[in-house]
């Protein structure tokens, strides 16, 4: 049980790293988002960004647009529905939208490790394959898998009904921003 433990922890997905994210990380937060949407950026348009600065400052918007869509609806659901909420009438609500934008911000630390991932594998040594397995794994598990246990943890909520909050958005999230980030970098993977 101790290898799984330890890949929780390292992964982020425990639940004593969440317990430190709130509305007062909302700053940091979005400088995280910024820099994994600036690394995305850079990572497609490279020097390029000179010559192309509307271009580069596009894409590293769409991140930044991407992650408020995905925060907000994921609020809107966790705090607007009841009966999804899983809490009791007398029971006081936790998660306000300055806690939920700072939980999926912090969230987007795997998509800073892809970005990376992409700039040292594929920039700097030329390599094709890394890119590619790292982008399935964030895209596939370790986001989601943030997202969701960020919300649980911002929220109150049980594990089946932050799934419940997050799948929804995430598959949209997933096909809009998602899709043009990857489709901008598809070549370096």
């Amino acid at each position: 049980m101790a290898p799984v433990t330890t890949a929780v922890r390292v992964l982020g997905l425990d639940r004593t790293r969440w317990a430190r994210v709130g509305p007062h990380t909302l700053w940091s937060a979005t400088a995280l988002v910024a820099a994994a949407s600036v690394l995305m950026a850079l990572n497609r348009f490279g020097g390029a960004l000179v010559d192309a600065p509307r271009a580069f400052l596009r894409l590293a918007l769409v991140g930044v647009w991407g992650w408020l869509g995905l925060s907000v609806a994921i609020w809107l659901i966790a705090v607007r529905l009841p009966n999804l909420s899983g809490r009791s009438a007398n029971r006081p609500r936790r998660g306000s939208l300055q806690h939920t934008l700072a939980a999926a911000g912090v969230a987007h630390i795997p998509l800073l490790l892809l970005g990376l991932v992409i700039f040292v594998a594929a920039a700097m040594l030329e390599l094709l394959g890394p890119g590619l397995v790292a982008a399935t794994f964030v895209f596939g598990f370790w986001f989601p898998a943030g997202l969701v246990t960020a919300i649980r943890h911002a929220h109150g909520l049980t594990l089946a009904r932050a799934l419940a909050v997050v799948a929804g958005p995430y598959v949209i999230w997933l096909l809009v921003i998602g899709r043009h980030l990857l489709g901008q970098v598809q070549h370096l993977l």
